[in-house]
């Protein structure tokens, strides 16, 4: 079946639903639910021109349907899938993650919380498939501190993550495959009234089956959105990438991760149901 059309198979159903898109911030769920969704549909692209050999073009679209168990614990399952105008062009799927989070797992003062999450991957990219990925889980554990008492709607974040994959091979062909990543996400969220703003720096380190290390990788996110009301927002943001490689093997690439035309850049809209 193409993949368009069962975007809209999918669309339709979620809709009957009820979707939520993929959570970049983990807000603590509402005690009135019990079933929640959204659905996002985003466009991207880098600040290459269109005809550029590297510009990279990209519509997107992410469902999300959550679970409350109770106030404190949530179950989520996130699907998406993008059309890729440039390089491969084409339809393709993105992995599918089953998340858990658990909030206020200890409450030390009245702004500071912390709380734990896993989530275990199902294969369906075209690169796991490729890789013979057979599945891949995630733990993390995140500390909030809520600095309302200085500025209303402020909030900072740190998650320390481990990622473990599991491939039927340790490589693929001669590339060394990755098993295990260790990262840490960084976060600052303000949300004054209806508009909500973030920024994300995430840090983190991977080794192969064969104990291979891999240089540091640095991501940078930023992001400045609308809550129309309790079913819409709109979001534009950018993100970008870079990896720390040791100086004698060439230039340190930090420099070019504020560059205009390297970040991918983004719209987004969200409904929320």
């Amino acid at each position: 079946m193409k993949f368009n059309l069962m975007l809209f198979t999918m669309v339709s159903a979620l809709i009957s639903n009820g979707i939520h898109a993929e959570e970049q911030v983990q807000n603590v769920p509402p005690q009135q639910k019990t079933w929640g969704a959204s659905i996002g549909i985003d466009y991207s692209r880098n600040g290459y021109e269109d005809n550029h050999y590297l510009a990279d073009r990209n519509l997107a679209l992410t469902a999300t349907i959550n679970y409350y168990l109770n106030s404190d614990t949530k179950f989520s399952a996130i699907i998406s899938g993008r059309h890729s105008y440039d390089g491969e062009r084409g339809e393709f799927w993105s992995d599918i993650w089953l998340t858990a989070t658990r909030y206020n797992i200890w409450n030390p003062t009245d702004n500071l919380a912390m709380s734990a999450g896993a989530r275990i991957l199902i294969p369906v990219s075209e690169e796991s498939i490729k890789n013979d990925l057979q599945t891949a889980i995630r733990g993390n554990i995140k500390f909030s501190y809520s600095l309302d008492h200085v500025i209303e709607g402020l909030l900072v974040s740190d998650s320390i993550r481990l990622r473990k994959n599991f491939h039927q091979y340790t490589t693929a062909g001669a590339h060394p495959l990755e098993e295990y990543r260790v990262s840490n996400l960084f976060s600052v969220e303000y949300t004054p009234n209806k508009w909500f703003f973030s920024t994300n720096l995430v840090s983190s380190k991977s080794w192969s089956y064969r104990g291979k290390s891999y240089s540091p990788e640095l991501t940078y996110s930023a992001e400045i959105g609308y809550q129309f009301n309790d079913e819409f927002s709109l979001a534009a943001g950018l993100t970008n990438s870079a990896t720390y490689y040791d100086p004698d093997r060439g230039p340190n690439p930090l420099e070019n991760l504020f560059e205009l035309e390297k970040p991918t850049y983004y719209i987004t809209l969200n409904y929320d149901f």
